[in-house]
């Protein structure tokens, strides 16, 4: 081939070669997982937070059905906890982290329970979520247990983080006056930040939240195995 043909060619490859890799970045969706931002190994702690759910007092009236109590001394601690929202909200709480932290722990993962009151490390994989469910205008709020609070299903968002790559919050909660620190405060997901959601019920029997933990569970650990470096052979 003479000089200027192979010069032509090269020129026409080294094109064409240029192309072809902005049609593949043009391909890749905007704000797709990248897997080098996350590095999970069967060596670290698997934190799990309790997930974000409200509860709200609301008043009974005394001549309802629920407001109406037999004369006694002490109730019933079961009867207690079925009328306080906060027990309500603390037990389902309750089940789904040590549903979450017994499942990862069984499938070989060092996994430990995170207190709100305790500071997050440095290093690590966090789970953390919040119960959500929409008013009316479809506007989103943190879920509320209580009388009178709302929609009897509600949804749960929740993401995994490389505590040494910290990520943007999972979500905003709405600076309209103090309403960010009360009960059922509107919120806005982040879109950047990836997120799994699960379907429950307000009321959802012990054997139902434990299921939903276990589902959660599982994809936890998809995610963990997919970022695992240390697993992949040579």
């Amino acid at each position: 081939m003479k000089p200027n043909r192979l010069c032509r060619a090269l020129f026409l490859f080294s094109v064409l070669l240029f192309f072809a890799s902005q049609l593949l970045r043009a391909q890749d969706p905007v704000g797709s997982p990248k897997p080098a931002g996350h590095t999970f190994t069967k060596e670290m702690t698997v934190y799990v937070s309790d997930f974000e759910l409200d509860a709200q007092d609301v008043q009974v009236d005394q001549g309802s059905a629920i407001g109406q109590r037999r004369p006694g001394i002490l109730e019933r601690p079961q009867k207690k906890a079925q009328q306080d929202p906060a027990a309500q909200a603390k037990m389902l709480v309750d089940t789904m982290s040590q549903g979450i932290v017994s499942d990862l722990q069984k499938a070989g993962y060092k996994a430990q329970r995170l207190t709100s009151d305790e500071p997050k490390p440095s290093t690590g994989a966090w789970v953390h979520g919040v119960f959500t469910q929409a008013d009316e205008g479809n506007r989103l709020h943190r879920a509320v247990i209580g009388f009178g609070s709302g929609q009897a299903k509600m949804e749960l968002f929740v993401t995994l983080t490389d505590l040494s790559r910290p990520e943007k919050p999972l979500y905003e909660a709405s600076t309209e006056g103090a309403s960010k620190d009360k009960p059922g405060a509107a919120i806005s997901m982040n879109p950047y930040v990836a997120a799994a959601k699960f379907v429950m019920e307000k009321n959802a029997p012990e054997k139902t939240v434990k299921s939903t933990a276990s589902t959660i569970s599982k994809d936890i650990v998809l995610h963990l195995q997919q970022y695992d470096n240390s697993s992949t052979s040579p």
